[in-house]
């Protein structure tokens, strides 16, 4: 996904908010706006937003000297998600569709975005707010079988997470996909509210499946930032799901594996960009199609 102009409004707000978040005095602020300002008048605009997100963060931690402003927050988002846990168990263990509804706590997740929203405070009845309303919407684009067939097919899969807080609801869907062959992916380092490999720890992730970091801190997957070990994982992979606005930001625009975006469209740009309307719970299934290896002959002789 390239930049737009909208996008420029964003980038100013997510500054303001992580000098808010940072403390820092009325003089460091107007020197962060201005840095990031000058920064926005030579972005490229073929460039994915995360770019720009990469560049601003690291203005405020220069100049704040605080290496992680939203610290508190990315807590009180796993505090929260971890009480509410008990309700989300028991909506699954209710329902007629268990798979369906864990994509929509899934994306439901994306609420804990401090990215895309101005907060500065994780409140329980807000994400069981928001939880709800996006339960009562259906997913749109490929669905839930989108999302099964393309898990099915595929023989080693990355599940990229998004937000700290989210990751307890990433566990419900990875506990669905029943599956061996999925990694949990979290960023190397921390930006904004995403998550880290200690925020995948809180909502045990490890007990269930394997999880890896990019070994960068970008709010998406800048491949040319990445350690190398996340780059051979990457290239191993042949499907990827990516959750939230920052990873379809930096990866929609690829074709050499499957993607599998799992977002809750939360502006106008996205909504143009990926043609849903904002609001909807969307489950997007792009890139290549995976093709099944055959079975090698020694294989194929086992079965007979």
């Amino acid at each position: 996904m390239k930049t737009y102009d909208e996008c420029r409004r964003c980038f100013e707000r997510q500054a303001a908010d992580a000098c808010t978040l940072a403390k820092v005095s009325r003089t460091d602020r107007s020197r962060v706006l201005a840095l990031v300002r000058r920064k926005m008048a030579s972005f490229p605009p073929d460039q994915p937003p995360v770019g720009m997100a990469v560049a601003i963060h690291e203005v405020v931690r220069s100049i704040s000297g605080l290496d992680d402003p939203y610290a508190q927050i990315k807590r009180e988002s796993n505090d929260v998600c971890r009480s509410c846990m008990p309700l989300f168990c028991e909506h699954l263990a209710w329902s007629l569709d268990p798979f369906s509804d864990a994509i929509k706590l899934a994306i439901a997740g994306n609420v804990l975005d401090f990215g895309a929203y101005s907060a500065t405070r994780v409140l329980e009845r807000d994400v069981l707010r928001t939880v709800d309303a996006t339960m009562a919407r259906p997913l749109a684009g490929d669905g839930a079988k989108g999302l099964r067939e393309a898990v099915k097919t595929a023989e080693a899969i990355l599940y990229i997470g998004d937000n700290a807080g989210e990751c307890f609801l990433d566990r419900l869907l990875l506990e669905c996909l029943e599956t061996d062959k999925v990694t949990y992916v979290v960023r190397g380092g921390p930006i904004l509210n995403d998550a880290t490999v200690e925020d995948a720890r809180a909502a045990g992730i490890p007990e269930i499946r394997p999880v890896l970091d990019t070994g960068d801190r970008a709010p998406g997957v800048l491949l040319e930032r990445c350690s190398r070990r996340f780059r051979e994982a990457f290239e191993n992979s042949d499907l990827v799901i990516a959750k939230g606005q920052g990873n379809y930001e930096s990866l929609s625009g690829r074709h050499d594996r499957t993607y599998a975006f799992l977002t809750k469209v939360k502006c106008a740009v996205l909504a143009r960009d990926i043609g849903f309307p904002e609001g909807s719970n969307v489950v997007r299934i792009a890139g290549r199609a995976i093709h099944k290896k055959p079975d090698s002959p020694r294989s194929a002789s086992a079965h007979r």
